[in-house]
């Protein structure tokens, strides 16, 4: 299957296991998100950290907030981990972030381990009504 946003995709992956390659496994997950940030810098990859994602129901934005680790080139949904391994509960979280906010591709990425865990999700739901906060905008 090929990805949406092949040229960006294939930047992010680079970075991506760049930072693995450079820092490998033991941090804690922000000292990765912030290693990642200087890489999306650098390379001038476009950015929201922490981007903010609320949930609209039924016309009425709910109290809950939901924010990527990262929102890159405004269409790319980010998530780091540092965990032993992924779990269920990793890939609800931005399956859920992707269902909310209408993004329609994520990545997560676990530093946990001795090689780079990632995976790609391609959102299937992308029609729910959202709202979307930037809190900051970098490039």
């Amino acid at each position: 299957m090929a990805l949406l946003y092949q040229q960006e995709s294939n930047e992010l992956m680079k970075l991506a296991l760049q930072l693995h390659q450079e820092l490998g496994c033991g941090f804690k997950e922000k000292v990765y998100q912030d290693a990642f940030e200087v890489l999306l810098k650098e390379n001038h990859v476009p950015y929201v950290r922490e981007a903010h994602i609320s949930l609209n129901f039924h016309g009425t934005i709910l109290e809950h907030d939901f924010y990527y680790d990262f929102l890159c080139y405004d269409k790319i949904g980010v998530e780091l981990k540092a965990t032993s391994g992924l779990t269920g509960e990793h890939e609800s979280q931005i399956i859920n972030y992707l269902h909310v906010s209408n993004h329609q591709l994520g990545l997560l990425l676990n530093y946990g381990t001795s090689s780079l865990q990632y995976k790609w999700y391609p959102n299937v739901w992308h029609h729910r009504a959202s709202a979307e906060i930037p809190n900051s905008q970098n490039t």
